[in-house]
């Protein structure tokens, strides 16, 4: 019951920071991070961006189970989003980056997926006019891959999805749920044990958990860590605005979000190191009950035009 008031608390926060993320005030550095953002100026081969694996239209994701690099390398796992982490602690889906702009300078000198030195990465924006030009106006006279790294991770920290019908529920108006919602709602918090890891702002404790699906070839946290007790485990994923966001978990193993509730009710019994999970035993209406809440966690996904106005008046 504490963690719900928790939850149910931030979520109200949050849907106040959401309408403030709304109105438009874009400020010059977020704009430059919009442009680099989706510009594949910074692969080396110049044909990967940001945006080319998280697409808006596939709420920052990629939308396959695994996405492609700079030379169709496959990559090892799925692409998270990039909405909703302002208030994130940890990065990837091995916490390997403690910070966004940490984040942002992994993909471009990955080789597998930007393959572009940080300094060559530098050194081309620097040698862009329109870069030049716009980070002059935003203050900037001294480009480094910390000021480039630091407006994409501006950028993205303003990347925040619209209020949902949950947050109407959390004002006080139970009458936005119906019978099955609100079963659903009760399932989630209580015997469904959904809440123990997701809850809070985004619908998750951004911390890591060992659910069964991790392997030799990819043990997930503990690689970072060190420590066997984070073999398999892995960041917990925001069920806020999870809509649109297909395939599921680190390795896209699922396609559909039915096919994920089938996975926590009857979860496999073979798993890398200690699973958390036991079999909920729901049954198939109680498991539609819980995709029906599910279902007013999805809210508008950002509006990316401002931005857009915003760097052409910094031009």
């Amino acid at each position: 019951m504490t963690r719900f008031l928790i939850g149910a608390l931030a979520l109200g926060v949050f849907a106040a920071l959401a309408g403030l993320a709304e109105t438009g005030q874009i400020s010059p550095l977020e704009a430059i991070g919009w442009k680099l953002f989706f510009d594949p100026l910074l692969s080396k081969p110049r044909n990967t961006s940001c945006a080319s694996c998280h697409v808006p239209e596939e709420g920052f994701e990629s939308g396959v189970a695994l996405g492609e690099g700079a030379y169709g390398d496959r990559l090892p796992r799925s692409t998270p989003t990039v909405v909703n982490l302002a208030e994130a602690q940890f990065f990837f889906w091995d916490g390997r980056a403690a910070s966004l702009e940490e984040q942002v300078k992994g993909p471009i000198e990955n080789p597998i997926e930007m393959d572009l030195s940080l300094e060559e990465a530098a050194e081309r924006v620097r040698d862009t006019p329109a870069y030049a030009a716009a980070f002059a106006k935003a203050g900037v006279l001294e480009i480094t891959i910390e000021e480039i790294a630091g407006a994409i991770a501006a950028f993205e920290r303003g990347l925040r999805t619209g209020p949902a019908l949950y947050d109407q529920w959390l004002e006080g108006d139970r009458s936005v749920f119906d019978e099955v919602q609100e079963r659903g709602r009760m399932i989630f918090f209580t015997r469904g044990q959904c809440a123990t890891c997701h809850f809070g702002p985004n619908f998750s404790d951004g911390m890591f958990h060992n659910i069964g699906t991790g392997s030799n070839e990819d043990p997930g946290r503990s690689a970072i860590s060190g420590d066997d007790y984070d073999l398999g485990a892995f960041k917990t994923p925001a069920l806020r605005n999870w809509k649109g966001r297909e395939p599921f978990m680190h390795d896209g193993r699922f396609e559909t979000i039915d096919d994920v509730l089938d996975f926590y009710n009857e979860p496999k019994a073979e798993a890398l190191g200690q699973t958390e999970l036991d079999p909920l035993g729901l049954s198939d209406q109680e498991q539609a009950d819980v995709k029906a809440f599910l279902e007013t966690l999805n809210g508008t996904w950002p509006d990316l035009a401002p931005y857009e106005a915003a760097w052409d008046a910094l031009r």
